[in-house]
């Protein structure tokens, strides 16, 4: 996801490319799972420093396993970390925060710490389902959701969610079939 976010998503995004390229660069991965995201961020701007968060203790063990050997080593963590609970005084310029895979609750408690995490001018981004198609492929959509154990979210929900945590700028951006929805906010400065 890094490679596209950087030519798609970041000339959109105010100063966020100078904020990344720069020392002491913060992201955090909600729902990290094997960190594949988190190292592929670390990989594509090479200051930044990415926390992953999760909580299930399996995939953070093979997460753990596939940072270490990974090139972007010593700019990963993760750790067992409910974002429902979540707080961070250090401050984050960017944020993921995949809703098909956080249940409803924490999706409303949590939503709104992770953008209180963020620095002024930094950018969340939640991911969520595509609907508005035919009834059958919202129908399926929300089935994958809430097999998945997450929260269906539609491109309205998302950009509410997010202005009640504080953000503006919101807007809903488009991406390729098979990708899931993004809507992006960004922590006024």
């Amino acid at each position: 996801m890094a490679a596209p976010f950087a030519r798609f998503l970041l000339p959109m995004m105010g100063d966020l490319a100078a904020r990344l390229a720069a020392p002491g660069a913060r992201m955090l991965d909600v729902g990290t799972g094997v960190g594949a995201l988190a190292m592929g961020f670390a990989r594509a701007f090479p200051q930044l420093q990415v926390l992953g968060i999760d909580v299930l203790d399996r995939v953070l063990d093979l997460a753990r396993h596939a940072i270490a050997a990974s090139d972007a080593a010593a700019r990963v963590s993760v750790r067992n970390q409910d974002v429902a609970g979540f707080a961070d005084d250090t401050g984050f310029d960017l944020a993921w925060f995949p809703a098909p895979f956080i249940p409803p609750e924490s999706v409303r408690s949590g939503l709104p710490r992770v953008a209180a995490a963020l620095r002024p001018g930094g950018w969340l981004m939640i991911g969520h389902g595509k609907f508005g198609g035919t009834p059958a492929e919202d129908a399926i959509t929300r089935l994958k959701t809430l097999a998945y154990g997450g929260t269906p979210v539609d491109e309205t929900a998302a950009g509410q969610l997010l202005r009640q945590a504080g953000l503006t700028s919101i807007r809903s951006v488009p991406t390729p079939a098979g990708a899931p929805a993004i809507t992006l906010g960004c922590k006024p400065a």
